[in-house]
């Protein structure tokens, strides 16, 4: 499954420097940046074992020497290249606006559908099965990967239900544990089974989104 567009560039004239002398600050920016977005391309399309040193170089514009001065190894590249996607709030898509916080149901859908276009993200979707494949080598990165469903989303549906329950008109006694339920519900699964190439018709999955929204606002409700 390809990558987002997002991770694409083109990383020789990104990463093209002045001939002689050392690189300019801005310089050696555009090339980390070069090196970041190739190595993730690279990748998210060959996997950690069909991405050699060699290739991130040859697609960033530089040398197998300079890429050794920033990254001592292929395992440095891979956990800097996978942090750095996951931790950006533009990657695999910008993120949004939060929702209006007085509207409880208005806001939870606005959240599932938020969730689930990022899990479904091509891009999002190939980083996964990589970060599963190689968490043995790789924990923290298969860590982060699987908070990163959840991240920022989660806190926003722990500060929405405790707004509300504030009011009387739900009852949220452990809204960080319901919130990563809510997440579970609207994103975890269809993320699960796009993993397995397993994707929903659209119309067949906002049924399902809804139906998990209000599910959860039901559970919700005073005695």
């Amino acid at each position: 499954m390809p990558p987002s567009a997002h991770s694409r560039t083109s990383p020789p004239a990104a990463a093209r420097t002045r001939r002689g002398g050392r690189p300019t600050r801005e310089e050696a920016a555009r090339l980390d940046r070069a090196v970041r977005d190739c190595a993730l391309r690279l990748f998210l399309e060959h996997g950690y074992e069909g991405t050699s040193m060699d290739a991130i170089a040859r697609a960033a514009g530089t040398t197998k020497a300079t890429l050794y001065k920033r990254f001592t190894s292929k395992e440095d590249v891979f956990s800097s290249v996978l942090e750095w996607a996951i931790m950006r709030s533009d990657w695999p898509r910008p993120e949004p606006e939060p929702p209006d916080l007085d509207d409880l149901e208005g806001a939870l859908t606005a959240i599932a559908e938020t969730a689930l276009r990022r899990a479904l993200d091509p891009a999002m979707v190939q980083l996964g099965r990589i970060a599963v494949t190689q968490a043995a080598r790789f924990p923290e990165i298969a860590r982060r990967t699987h908070a990163a469903g959840f991240f920022p989303r989660q806190p926003l549906v722990a500060e929405l239900l405790r707004r509300h329950a504030t009011t009387g008109a739900i009852v949220a006694d452990d809204p960080e544990i319901l919130a990563e339920h809510f997440l579970g519900m609207v994103a975890g699964m269809p993320a699960r089974l796009a993993s397995f190439g397993i994707v929903r018709d659209p119309d067949v999955q906002e049924r399902h989104t809804r139906a998990a929204v209000r599910l959860f606002l039901r559970s919700l409700r005073p005695d």
